[in-house]
């Protein structure tokens, strides 16, 4: 297995915070999505961490997977 490095942020708590509005109350993503944040996870190949990445913050939710890098294996 291979571990991978993902960055991942989400669309619009990105640019609803940097319009200087509030997240609706309803919203449940974090306000620190705003950035991108980093992951590990393993995975057997690339095209296996980017289905792992879809699942895990769909962009149906307006996440958005910005960053994949393979740091071992």
């Amino acid at each position: 297995m291979k571990v991978y490095e993902i960055g991942v942020y989400n669309k619009f708590v990105r640019d609803t915070i940097r319009k200087g509005e509030d997240l609706p109350k309803f919203h449940t993503v974090s306000p620190e999505f705003e950035e991108t944040l980093y992951f590990e996870r393993v995975a057997d190949s690339e095209e296996h961490i980017r289905e792992i990445a879809k699942s895990e913050w769909p962009s149906e939710l307006d996440y958005v997977v910005e960053y994949v890098n393979k740091v071992r294996g």
